[in-house]
């Protein structure tokens, strides 16, 4: 008898994320200064940090509900920063 082991993963469905050195401000106060992350389909991110450093901000940014400043926002490399 022989044992033919499977990958732990056969295929891994999802998207990248990438954040481009993203800025955003509001008025004087600057929630998000030079932002640059990438996540590879199939990878985990938490984000962790005070109130104010700009978790929600990057979220808001991604799902299109604001507009970066400054930078990008791609996802499966392309550019989804003015797609509302």
């Amino acid at each position: 008898m022989s044992v033919v082991e499977a990958p732990l993963v056969s295929s891994i469905a999802g998207a990248s994320v990438e954040f481009q050195n993203v800025r955003r401000t509001f008025g004087a106060t600057t929630a998000l200064d030079g932002l640059s992350l990438t996540i590879e389909p199939g990878e985990l991110l938490a984000m962790f940090g005070p109130s104010g450093c700009g978790k929600t901000t990057a979220l808001r940014l991604l799902a299109g509900f604001d507009r970066p400043t400054s930078g990008a926002v791609l996802v499966n490399g392309k550019d989804v920063t003015g797609i509302n």
